[in-house]
């Protein structure tokens, strides 16, 4: 991932409280090993929202050749944990205290896309929520195969 792949977008009901928001969440993204390691990769972000994508693999697949749900539900986390994070102050995180995933519809190729929003945001809990699609190539072919509802604590760095 290159800070020059992701796209900023405006116009979004929640307001940052650190002015180096965007800073902070790049390069937080970029010394998230385990987001580099499943593939995936951040597309776009905005106050409260964050988006990527993951060229599903074979080594993304359970026994049976559909998605692995650990892969679903680690976009999940990484897309809501994220847009939770794009709101904190200066010096907090945020870190998962709850999440649920349903998994709508089996995915077997193509490509994964995350969406993460924040629905309510306090200050010491956020509430997101993600939504995972596949496609075959086309946007025109994607399907939402699953849903996640997670809540994230917010913490002061020691």
């Amino acid at each position: 991932m290159h800070r020059d792949d992701i796209s900023f977008v405006a116009g979004n009901a929640f307001e940052p409280q650190s002015p180096q928001w965007r800073e902070t969440i790049v390069d937080c993204l970029e010394r998230q090993e385990f987001l580099k390691l499943v593939g995936a990769q951040v597309t776009s972000i905005e106050p409260g929202y964050i988006e990527a994508v993951l060229s599903l693999e074979e080594h993304h697949k359970q026994h049976d050749g559909i998605a692995h749900g650990g892969v679903i539900a680690t976009l999940a986390d990484i897309v809501t944990g994220f847009a939770a994070y794009t709101l904190v102050a200066e010096g907090q995180f945020t870190v998962t205290i709850d999440m649920t995933v349903s998994y709508l519809e089996a995915a077997h190729h193509g490509m994964l896309r995350a969406v993460g929003r924040v629905l309510r945001h306090g200050k010491s809990v956020s509430f997101a929520r993600g939504e995972i699609f596949s496609s075959n190539g086309s946007p025109a072919n994607e399907r939402l195969i699953a849903i996640a509802q997670a809540t994230f604590a917010i913490r002061q760095r020691a």
